[in-house]
């Protein structure tokens, strides 16, 4: 007899990633006991977080640091019900997750189980909803040809999540393969435009007397920084898009978070779908003519209107364009305004600035929901892959994960998840996940007792606030129970200080840096129009 249907799913995990995220049940024992024989063999290395909501993130966010897919295997009922957060922000995020979970046997799939959610469709019909492609598994046979396509739709085009489900009673089902061939690794690939669209580019380019760039998430992604030099045109970004050109290179003009319009008569837009926060309810004012680049052609034409659309990967685009086009120079840059502190107290601005002025060239920023994330806006980044500030999505408590996920992905990179005191709350247990296996990154506390955004609006729109406020624990206190670092800041004069020395210790361990802000700052990105 041949192997089953566990030995085939990890035979097929293994052949395309190393790092494998998991929460076993009893449903699982005998994937799990084909898990372990691997993890044995140092074939691959197994992660397991605290709740599936953060195991999801952290494949999700492996995924994207890495450039390959990220595995998460879920049990069913609950543990799939907890999974949808991140598979949701993978869909949103154009993430390559790939989420396996089990399910209830087949055979009794009209009587009551372990984990029943009451329907047998209903983890498959969800999953649809929010991945690339689901799949369900009915025999042994389908893991090659099923796990191959996953890859490779999770990766293509724009990269996003794919569901496999596997009834349990298949688990231990025998095949008729006896030996899997290990296929080739599966690599991301980029979306061309056609010779009509390189065509229309051309031609629109050809008529701009004073085109500028603005790339968005999607040009993030890969290293674009010699084109853009060869075009030699200034380059806005969305905050989404912090990283796809150094924000120290001469050509870099800023984001246009805060900006009333964007200059110039031609706008090349890259990878950016404009959504709401980036462009002030879509109030900015755009440039007359617009080329908008994007591999997701269901951006197009929903926020502003673009004369030519093309259907393309922003490098690929890129790499197609710079040998036909001859663009005008000229230069462009956003006023920025300079922050005076003038009492004692730390604020959002300060914080960011001593943040940016510490942290190594390498570093990797990634926010949280909430007054943090606009914060970390004014944290420079200088590589591409290295700024995740959901804006969209943009679940809370999901920076801690993040952070783990990403670190394992790039052991090498400085990873600092930034993220406020609820959200914090809500994902502090897999901190225990770093200490446990000795993920070793930065957690930037940011610790004002407030929730801001609800507050900022609950007294515009009402006069009053209400559960706004944050219930105060000795965070040092529960994190010296894990095993984590904490080193705690109170004031100004300390912060430059004890940012250094957290950021030392956040080499060799996982550490948190409780910073205590003023409740009454506003970050002053809330309050500029430029």
């Amino acid at each position: 007899m041949g192997k089953t249907t566990s030995e085939l799913l990890i035979d097929t995990i293994s052949s395309q990633v190393t790092d494998v995220f998991g929460i076993p049940g009893t449903h699982g024992l005998s994937l799990y006991e084909e898990l372990r024989k691997r993890v044995s063999r140092g074939e691959i290395t197994y992660y397991m977080p605290r709740l599936e909501y953060g195991g999801a993130i952290m494949a999700d966010y492996y995924a994207r640091l890495k450039g390959n897919v990220g595995v998460f295997l879920s049990v069913n009922g609950p543990g799939f019900t907890n999974s949808l957060t991140g598979l949701v922000e993978a869909y949103s995020e154009g993430s390559p997750l790939i989420l396996i979970s089990l399910n209830k046997e087949f055979k009794y799939r009209h009587r009551k189980q372990l984990h029943d959610s009451g329907y047998y469709d209903l983890q498959l019909e969800m999953a649809r909803q929010a991945t690339k492609a689901a799949f369900r598994i009915y025999s042994p046979e389908d893991i090659p040809i099923v796990m191959q396509r996953a890859f490779r739709i999770a990766l293509e085009d724009k990269m996003g999540p794919v569901y496999i489900e596997v009834p349990v009673d298949l688990l231990e089902e025998k095949s008729n393969i006896e030996e899997y061939k290990t296929n080739k690794k599966i690599n991301r690939t980029l979306v061309y435009p056609t010779k009509e669209e390189i065509k229309e580019a051309v031609n629109f380019l050809s008529e701009c007397s004073k085109p500028i760039l603005l790339l968005g998430y999607g040009a993030s992604r890969s290293n674009i920084v010699n084109y853009i030099e060869r075009l030699g045109i200034p380059v806005l970004t969305t905050i989404r898009g912090k990283g796809s050109i150094p924000e120290n290179h001469p050509l870099y003009a800023g984001t246009i978070f805060n900006l009333t319009e964007i200059p110039g008569d031609c706008l090349i837009a890259i990878g950016t779908s404009f959504n709401d926060l980036e462009t002030n309810k879509w109030s900015i004012k755009m440039p007359r003519r617009i080329l908008h680049v994007d591999p997701d052609v269901n951006v197009f034409n929903t926020s502003f209107s673009a004369e030519v659309t093309v259907k393309a990967s922003a490098e690929a685009f890129l790499e197609e364009i710079v040998e036909r086009v001859n663009l005008p120079k000229w230069s462009y840059k956003v006023d920025t305004k300079k922050h005076i502190e003038s009492n004692g107290e730390i604020t959002h601005d300060y914080l960011a600035k001593v943040l940016d002025e510490t942290l190594s060239e390498d570093r990797v920023i990634i926010a949280d929901a909430g007054t943090n994330q606009v914060m970390a806006m004014d944290i420079k980044v200088y590589r591409p892959n290295s700024y995740f500030n959901s804006l969209i999505f943009n679940a809370m408590g999901s920076a801690i994960p993040a952070g783990i996920g990403a670190k394992i992905a790039s052991p090498e990179r400085q990873i600092v998840s930034i993220i406020g005191d609820l959200g914090f709350q809500g994902c502090l247990n897999e901190l225990i996940t770093a200490v446990q296996y000795k993920v070793n990154f930065l957690t930037v506390l940011v610790e004002d007792g407030v929730q801001h955004f609800l507050r900022l609006n609950q007294k515009m729109r009402y006069g009053n606030t209400f559960a706004t406020d944050v219930f105060q624990i000795d965070y040092t206190k529960v994190m010296e129970g894990i095993g984590v670092n904490v080193i705690e800041v109170k004031d100004k004069e300390d912060l430059k200080k004890n940012v250094e020395e957290a950021v030392g210790l956040s080499i060799k361990s996982p550490t948190v840096l409780r910073v205590h802000v003023s409740p009454n700052s506003i970050p002053s990105r809330l309050l500029m129009r430029r």
